[in-house]
């Protein structure tokens, strides 16, 4: 990612853009893990079901960097949208007004893509195999 001097729709759907290709990567991993262990006799006679521990060294690493690249975005934002001084509601046709709500939006959804990208790695925290 480029860090961009001004916001725009790019800045603005960033967190969440990071957000899903996090949820898509943390469930591709446990599902060709426990794919691999559904394929195995072992599971239908009774033997215990494999752990997922390669899976959720993935997802926490994976769940590391989303979190890092969407506090970077917020930083950014949080420039775009201190830059003026004019409070809220930003709905003056200007370009100011533009940048400062394109920046305000922005916060927000690094906020809630912060908390969806926490929530889905939750389930790696807490199902320790494929059951």
């Amino acid at each position: 990612m480029i860090a961009s001097t001004r916001a725009n729709l790019i800045t603005l759907i960033t967190a969440p853009t990071i957000w899903a290709i996090h949820f898509l990567v943390c469930y591709l991993s446990a599902s060709v893990n426990c794919a691999k262990a559904l394929t195995d006799a072992r599971v239908f006679t009774g033997a215990d079901w494999p752990d997922v521990t390669g899976a959720r060294i993935a997802i926490a690493i994976a769940t590391l960097a989303a979190l890092a690249a969407i506090a970077w975005s917020s930083r950014q934002a949080w420039g775009h949208w201190a830059d003026g001084d004019a409070e809220p509601p930003y709905d003056d046709a200007t370009f100011d007004d533009r940048q400062q709500f394109l920046g305000f939006a922005t916060i927000l959804l690094c906020g809630l893509s912060f908390i969806g990208v926490i929530f889905v790695a939750l389930p790696a925290v807490f199902i320790g195999d494929c059951r």
